[in-house]
């Protein structure tokens, strides 16, 4: 423990500064893709170009065992609360109506009340009925982006007339919404107040469908066979990558790059197919998509880089789930989350930090219609409309194999940790 202390102590003290003053804390800042998989990043193998993505993962810890939940809502909420969704009866994505109970904590007030700034450019959808469900009443001091499930690419408003917004009030802009998301966290970067660390959440568009791109990357990607949906989609991922590129530039320009604890994951697995194996070429063809509990819906691309503090070109195997980013990031923060409810999140800091797993309680995601898996060790356990099913992940990561006869009572025992949990959803 003395060491892991001293080494973060060194991390913080030899970080750059501004103005003269030494800025202890670090900035943190949050990249989410929208409906992007597994194999949709260079470093996995893919064909669509992600170079700054690759940089991040070069340059920083990936985290292999990275779980979110099938759709995008229930994903969102599990980052801003610690949280499994399921508690507050969230499992599918939140409409016109309603959104996360106003008595959760969100995560930008936790490091507002820590000191931070806090800004967010991006997609929100997480509730916009009322004010106090919206960006600006749950803890970010500056919001650019659209409070629904999606916009169009190139105008300013969506299909149901709900467009772009600027701390609350409607504004007319006009572009990529990409290029669009990437300039106001730009300007946020630089209008910052030198004096405090900045919390920068950048939820992009891309490559939720019908995703479109530039011209030029439209031309590229049918030069090399994509078709269909397949086309804008890859682009447009590739035109995200551009956008964080553009961003990560910018924070080295601003000598914040070394004191910047910079982290990118996607929201749930691709929306292009649902289907058994995934249509892109890589590393591992994972079954399922975005709204399964199948690996290909849930576990995503994820990495996260601080220069000096975590070792570069590193993987984490870790297990680890979007629940767990508030009391991590926290964590790297240096303060303790409080008046919180319980979280059901862990502080996975010192694993990622040191490299090692360390021992953590089972991990719950909530899918679609009322089903459930948790994982634990190399196990995980599906509990759907279909029964059970149990993989060894580590060994099958393609879920080839139901194993839940040959190890009985280790379905059980898994099963055992979602009762509750299905009997009693929110509590």
């Amino acid at each position: 423990m003395i060491r892991w202390i001293g080494f973060l102590i060194f991390g913080l003290a030899s970080v750059s500064h501004a103005g003269g003053s030494i800025q202890l804390k670090p900035h943190v800042v949050l990249f989410v893709s929208d409906d992007m998989g597994w194999n949709e990043v260079g470093y996995h193998g893919s064909t669509i170009a992600t170079p700054h993505i690759d940089q991040l993962a070069r340059e920083g810890v990936q985290l292999d065992r990275f779980y979110v939940h099938p759709v995008c809502s229930p994903t969102r909420t599990a980052l801003m609360t610690g949280r499994i969704p399921a508690r507050m009866g969230i499992f599918s994505v939140i409409g016109r109506t309603g959104g996360v109970p106003k008595e959760e904590r969100f995560l930008p007030e936790l490091f507002r009340q820590a000191g931070y700034q806090t800004a967010m450019s991006g997609k929100w959808h997480l509730g916009f009925a009322e004010a106090a469900y919206r960006p600006n009443a749950r803890g970010f001091n500056q919001f650019f982006g659209f409070y629904g499930g999606g916009i169009n690419y190139y105008s300013s408003t969506n299909t149901r007339r709900l467009g772009w917004f600027r701390n609350g009030r409607p504004v007319n802009v006009e572009g990529y919404s990409t290029d669009l998301l990437a300039d106001e966290a730009i300007s946020r970067i630089q209008k910052r107040d030198k004096n405090k660390p900045l919390l920068l959440y950048v939820p992009f568009n891309a490559p939720h469908p019908p995703a479109e791109a530039p011209e030029a990357l439209v031309h590229k990607y049918r030069r090399l066979g994509y078709t269909g949906r397949r086309l804008g989609h890859a682009g447009a991922i590739e035109a995200m990558d551009a956008a964080i590129g553009r961003i990560l530039v910018v924070l080295k320009k601003e000598g914040m790059e070394r004191n910047t604890l910079v982290m990118f994951f996607c929201d749930n697995g691709s929306g292009i197919s649902r289907r058994s194996p995934q249509y892109e070429p890589g590393q591992l063809r994972l079954r399922g998509g975005k709204g399964t509990l199948q690996e290909g819906g849930i576990r995503v691309p994820a990495v996260i880089r601080w220069p000096g503090v975590l070792q570069p070109n590193t993987t984490s195997r870790q297990l680890m789930g979007a629940q767990d980013l508030l009391p991590t990031l926290a964590a790297a923060a240096g303060f303790e989350p409080v008046d919180t409810r319980p979280l059901d999140g862990v502080n996975c800091w010192p694993a990622i930090l040191k490299q090692k797993r360390m021992q953590r309680p089972p991990l719950i995601v909530g899918g679609e219609g009322g089903g459930f898996a948790v994982l634990q060790g190399n196990w995980k356990l599906i509990w759907d409309q279909h029964g059970l099913n149990l993989y060894d992940i580590e060994q099958d990561p393609i879920e080839a194999k139901d194993l839940s006869t040959d190890h009985p009572l280790t379905a059980a025992e898994l099963a055992d940790v979602l009762r509750p949990v299905r009997e009693k959803i929110k509590q």
